[in-house]
C-alpha cells in the first residue's frame, strides 16, 4: 500500500504507518552513524579541552558548550548523509507531517502516563537511584538553566532522534532485523548514550526509548517522537529547576 505525504494512521487505529525509505544498506548506514558521532565527539572534544577553566561555574558553561556543539554536528552531519545516493531527508529520517493535531496530544498524555508509572515504580524500589541520577543534572545547569534547556530539551531530541530513530532505524527496518529488530539496536545504542546512570535510570531510557520507536512505527512521522522527546527532556530542566530535591 501506498503511503501518502502525511503520515496515513493514529495512534491506535489503523495500520501502522512507517514504512522504510533510505537507500542506505544496514552495514553503510552502521558505518555513517559511528562516523558521525565520532566527528561530533571530536568537535566537542576539542572545544572541552581548549576553554576548560577552573571555575566551577565557567566549567558548567563549557560543559553544556561542548554537548551543544556534539548535538550540532551530529544534526547536519545527519542531514548531510540522508541526501547521499539520492535520498530525501524528508523520507530518510521519516520526517512526514502526521495526519492531524491530536496525534501530538495523545502522545503527550500517553507518555505522561508511562512516566507516571515508571516513576512510582522507581520511587518505591530504587528512590535514591532515582535522586542520584538528578543531582549531577542540578549542579550542571545551576543558574544556565536558559542554555539547558537549550541544549537538553531542544538539541537532545533533535541530535538523537534524526540520527538514531531517523537515519539508523530506516536502514535496520528494511533488512531482516525489520523495525522491531531495528529498534531494540537503536534504541539499546541510544541508552548506551546515557551510561553512567543508575541501573533504574538505564531501564527508564531505555523503555521511553522504546517507547518513541512505537510512536515513530504508529504515526509513520518521527516528528511525533522528537515533539515528546523535547518535551520530557524540558520539563526535566524546568523541574530541576524549580524543584529541590531531597538530600
Amino acid at each position: 500500500m501506498a503511503v501518502s505525504e502525511s503520515a496515513s494512521t493514529g495512534l491506535f487505529r489503523g495500520p501502522a504507518a512507517y514504512r522504510p525509505r533510505t537507500p542506505w544498506p544496514p552495514l553503510w548506514a552502521s558505518l555513517a552513524g559511528v562516523a558521525i558521532v565520532c566527528a561530533s565527539i571530536l568537535a566537542a572534544s576539542l572545544l572541552f579541552v581548549g576553554s576548560r577553566a577552573p571555575s566551577g561555574a565557567r566549567q558548567g558553561m563549557t560543559e553544556l558548550g561542548a554537548l551543544g556543539i556534539w548535538q550540532a554536528v551530529t544534526v547536519v552531519l545527519t542531514l548531510a548523509a540522508s541526501v547521499l545516493f539520492g535520498g530525501k531527508i524528508r523520507d530518510v529520517l521519516a520526517l512526514r507531517v502526521p495526519v492531524g493535531a491530536r496525534v501530538y496530544l495523545k502522545a503527550v498524555l500517553l507518555m505522561a502516563v508511562l512516566q507516571v508509572v515508571v516513576s512510582l515504580v522507581q520511587y518505591g524500589l530504587f528512590p535514591q537511584d532515582m535522586y542520584a541520577d538528578l543531582r549531577p543534572f542540578v549542579q550542571l545547569f545551576g543558574e544556565r538553566w536558559v542554555l539547558a534547556l537549550l541544549v537538553v530539551g531542544v538539541g537532545a531530541p533533535l541530535s538523537e532522534e534524526l540520527l538514531f530513530r531517523g537515519f539508523l532505524l530506516s536502514a535496520l527496518a528494511g533488512s531482516g532485523v525489520g523495525f522491531w529488530g531495528g529498534a531494540l539496536i537503536t534504541t539499546g545504542l541510544w541508552t548506551a548514550l546515557h551510561v553512567g546512570y543508575s541501573t533504574a535510570g538505564i531501564l527508564e531510557v531505555f523503555l521511553i526509548g522504546l517507547f518513541f520507536s512505537w510512536l515513530l512505527w504508529r504515526t509513520g512521522s518521527l516528528r511525533v517522537a522528537i515533539f515528546c522527546h523535547a518535551l520530557y527532556n524540558s520539563l526535566i530542566v524546568l523541574v530541576l529547576r524549580y524543584v529541590p530535591l531531597p538530600m
